[in-house]
């Protein structure tokens, strides 16, 4: 079978003939135009259909497996708010500097004392509105660890690499005293968002796998990729939202064990859906 790729170029092709001063010969020339246009509308429906069939299967099968598993209960939730504010603030003031303007921060950043989180990577994203985020080196060790081990349960359990959502990290002293004006769920006085060491991930959403699309788009022709991969992460994100609470049941007992070991210290936010995640102590080179 033709590819879309070649029914495409056929099209042009046809397209660039000259003009015969024959009406017949003109009439055939504008009915197969027609026609390679048809078959190529035809494979590309079939094209799509396909991809989001197999992305939904896939998804699908996350979702049975995530159905039956039990969500946080109450002794859980309260282990994952052992440690308050004012001792994040104190970790952050050992591990950190207090930034207080984004002057600070820019120099922090040159002295590498500050790092950029990815956009993606294959275990979190840092979600949209929230880049740049700066955060101290140990923190994006502290998300590689986390992020690995929360996909290995889910490995073990038969489901796909769900990644972390990174909702805030560095937030300068001027940006926190801003935040407080508008915002009441705002940390008062200091805050261990101002020291780079912290970073909220959501509880309500965990991003697709990062190579998803990637496996169920072999094949594609590259023009078209971008479009279906849009498709495949609906699919997986579709799930995710449905089944967060199980999801985060999951990450939960990679929390507890974290914090047990004194890699992490957490909050499990009531009016905000988020993980308040502080790294408990320096880890580079651990």
């Amino acid at each position: 079978m033709r590819t879309v790729t070649l029914l495409l170029r056929t099209s042009l092709a046809l397209l660039a003939l000259p003009l015969l001063s024959c009406g017949r010969a003109e009439r055939e020339r504008e009915a197969a135009v027609e026609a390679a246009k048809a078959a190529t509308l035809a494979q590309i429906e079939s094209l799509f259909s396909e991809t989001i069939r197999l992305a939904d299967r896939s998804a699908g099968s996350a979702e049975r497996i995530l159905r039956p598993l039990p969500v946080m209960t109450p002794a859980e939730e309260d282990a994952l708010r052992r440690f308050r504010n004012a001792q994040h603030v104190a970790r952050a003031r050992a591990l950190g500097v207090r930034v207080a303007s984004s002057e600070v921060g820019d120099s922090l950043v040159a002295e590498g004392r500050l790092v950029q989180l990815e956009d993606s990577t294959h275990h979190w994203i840092v979600r949209r509105g929230t880049s740049p985020a700066y955060v101290v080196p140990d923190v994006r060790l502290l998300l590689e660890v986390l992020g690995g081990r929360f996909q290995d349960r889910l490995a073990e359990m038969g489901v796909p690499p769900y990644r972390l959502e990174v909702t805030s990290a560095l937030r300068t002293s001027e940006r926190q005293q801003r935040l407080r004006r508008t915002n009441a769920n705002a940390a008062a006085g200091v805050s261990s968002h101002e020291f780079g060491t912290t970073v909220d991930l959501s509880y309500a959403a965990f991003a697709p796998p990062a190579d998803a699309a990637e496996e169920l788009l072999e094949g594609v022709p590259a023009e078209f990729a971008p479009y279906l991969e849009r498709f495949v992460d609906l699919a997986f994100e579709s799930v995710s939202a449905r089944k967060s609470r199980e999801l985060g049941a999951i990450f939960s007992q990679v929390l507890r064990e974290a914090q047990a070991e004194g890699l992490v210290l957490v909050i499990y936010e009531r009016q905000q859906t988020v993980y308040h995640l502080t790294v408990a102590r320096a880890l580079a080179g651990a």
